[in-house]
């Protein structure tokens, strides 16, 4: 029973377990906001080649961004798509599981914070076409992982 409590098994216990298989859509969305954030703000440096480099401060606002964007996210999840029937299940998630989606889309962009921060102060070389492709890479093991588990 505590493992059902900790991960979904039945389809009646996603959205109200801690952990589900949407759990790896919310990592993957993580690093999705985050890159994009990120990729944003790179595309703006290109135009300033006096200064192209990701500013220390833009690396905490990008993840403030995808904190943000994870709290509207589940608001939406249980607010607007519950009430459109397209919500697994029609039942909206338990707190405790809203609570541990948005942790999960935070920790995965406090991972891409930090491996950026590596490659961008530590590495200096290709860091742009590195800190991408791994994004990329790590969206992709998370979001397979996803759709491997709904199915």
């Amino acid at each position: 029973m505590i493992f059902n409590w900790l991960w979904a098994i039945l389809p009646s216990e996603v959205g109200q377990s801690v952990f589900d298989f949407f759990s790896f859509g919310h990592l993957a969305m993580g690093v999705a906001v985050f890159s994009f954030l990120s990729l944003v703000s790179t595309i703006r440096n290109l135009f300033d080649p006096n200064h192209f480099k990701i500013q220390k401060s833009h690396w905490m606002w990008f993840f403030v961004g995808t904190v943000i964007f994870a709290v509207i996210w589940e608001i939406v999840e249980n607010t607007l798509i519950l009430q459109w029937g397209l919500k697994h299940m029609n039942q909206a998630d338990s707190i405790i599981n809203a609570i541990a989606d948005i942790v999960l889309g935070s920790i995965s962009a406090l991972i891409i914070w930090g491996f950026g921060y590596l490659l961008y102060e530590k590495v200096r070389k290709y860091e742009f076409l590195l800190f991408f492709l791994s994004n990329a890479l790590l969206f992709v093991v998370f979001f397979v992982i996803y759709l491997v588990l709904e199915f």
